[in-house]
């Protein structure tokens, strides 16, 4: 395209897909029917405590059934579970709690996802996505088996690409912008090893935790007034921070 007219907007084809497809959903849970929009959390949010009772049934139930209040609550949740339930360490990505939810991980994405979305390419990319999505959830059902509360958007998976950032922002030689892992002269991935000689990146990465558990402790903090499932963001980060190189070498080979 010629430099005198080039996009507004220069993102990834998968990036723009993405956002659109939330966009989508959130459209839908906030206008059609409010029946429409408590199936569309009841089936596709991640509720830790369905899953503990899928995995282990007589112990969720003896474990909240010597509770009275909202442990009872928590029980008649998790016997509502369904095989779908093991799907939702996935879908919950892509509901929202609002349009200001949305709007936030939607630039979070649009910031740090493309440059990621660049080197891996589409495919790559989207399972990369997926895969921190997953460990994010992850992390929460450890942490929290009996909860009940339901968890939704894409701040994990989010977090992960600014993991996958740190592994080749700070790289000398490497670009974000319109290019890919495979583009020949492109810096390759910093190694685990490597990554803490690097001032930056270090810096970035401790700035970056204590953020995260800074609004973990205070989401008033971050503008909101409900929980925030930090454990959540930190398993999606630590799984891009961890497997990153892997999926740039994959990307390579497969060019």
């Amino acid at each position: 395209m010629d430099r005198d007219h080039q996009p507004i907007v220069n993102l990834p084809g998968v990036i723009t897909a993405l956002l659109a497809l939330m966009a989508a959903i959130q459209f839908v849970s906030s206008y059609g029917p409010q029946d429409l929009n408590v199936a569309l959390v009841d089936a596709f949010a991640f509720i830790p405590v369905r899953l503990s009772f899928l995995l282990a049934p007589q112990t969720v139930v003896d474990a909240l059934s010597a509770h009275d209040g909202d442990d009872q609550q928590s029980l008649a949740i998790a016997l509502s579970a369904g095989q779908w339930v093991y799907f939702t360490p996935l879908t919950y990505a892509f509901l929202h709690g609002g349009w200001t939810h949305l709007a936030i991980n939607g630039l979070t994405l649009a910031a740090f996802g493309a440059p990621v979305a660049r080197r891996l390419r589409n495919g790559w990319f989207l399972l990369f996505l997926a895969g921190c999505a997953v460990a994010g959830a992850a992390l929460h059902f450890i942490i929290h088996p009996l909860d009940a509360t339901p968890v939704v958007g894409a701040s994990a998976a989010i977090a992960g690409t600014m993991a996958a950032i740190v592994r080749f922002a700070f790289t000398p030689g490497s670009r974000l912008g319109g290019v890919d892992a495979t583009d020949e002269g492109e810096a390759r991935a910093t190694s685990l090893s490597h990554l803490k000689e690097n001032r930056q990146a270090m810096f970035f990465l401790i700035v970056w935790f204590a953020a995260n558990f800074l609004f973990g402790a205070f989401p008033q903090a971050a503008g909101s007034s409900e929980a925030i499932a930090w454990e959540a963001h930190m398993g999606g980060f630590l799984f891009g921070l961890l497997s990153y190189g892997a999926f740039e070498h994959w990307a390579r080979r497969t060019a």
